[in-house]
C-alpha cells in the first residue's frame, strides 16, 4: 500500500472520529469502541478484521467491540497470541507473517498479518485492539503511530 494513501485514510479516520465525539461528548468506552471499529474497518484499505479484546481478569481478554467476515476467538489467555503477547508485554506487536508465528492463534484461514495495540491508562493494560489483514507485511511503523494515536481517545 502507498504511504501517502495510507496516511490520508489513518487522517480521514482521525477527523471522523474527533467530530464524532466532540458531538456526542461523554460516551462510555463501548461506545466509542464500537466506533473506533466501525471507523478503521470502512476507511483504512486491507483490515479484515478490526476489534478490540477487553481485560477481564487477571489471566484472561474477552472479545468486544468487532468487525470481521469471521467469528472471533471469545477468549484469550494473558501472553497468548499476539494479543495476550501485547498484554502481558505493554507493547505494539507486528506479525508481517503469521504463518511463521509460532504464538499465533489462527481463527481463520485468510489471515496473512496482525498488528495489535495496547490500550494503557494509569500504567495498565486495559484492552488491546487487534487487526488483522489478508496482505502479508501489510502493517509497518505508520500503522502503529496512527493506532496508538486512535487508540488515546480511550484513555
Amino acid at each position: 500500500m502507498n504511504q501517502h494513501n495510507k496516511v490520508q485514510e489513518y487522517e480521514k479516520v482521525l477527523d471522523l472520529l474527533d467530530h464524532f465525539l466532540k458531538k456526542y461528548q461523554n460516551l462510555g468506552k463501548n461506545a466509542i469502541e464500537t466506533s473506533i471499529v466501525s471507523l478503521l474497518k470502512n476507511n483504512v484499505t486491507g483490515l479484515f478484521f478490526v476489534g478490540f479484546y477487553e481485560v477481564i481478569d487477571d489471566n484472561h481478554l474477552e472479545v468486544g467491540p468487532y468487525q470481521s467476515t469471521i467469528l472471533a476467538t471469545p477468549r484469550i489467555e494473558k501472553g497468548k497470541g499476539q494479543c495476550g503477547q501485547c498484554w502481558a508485554e505493554g507493547k505494539v506487536q507486528i506479525q508481517e507473517d503469521v504463518k511463521v508465528c509460532q504464538n499465533y492463534i489462527a481463527c481463520d484461514n485468510e489471515t496473512q498479518s496482525e498488528i495489535v495495540i495496547p490500550v494503557i491508562k494509569n500504567g495498565v493494560v486495559q484492552s488491546v485492539l487487534d487487526i488483522d489483514s489478508e496482505h502479508l507485511s501489510r502493517f509497518d511503523e505508520v500503522d502503529s503511530k496512527y493506532l496508538q494515536r486512535i487508540v488515546e481517545y480511550l484513555i
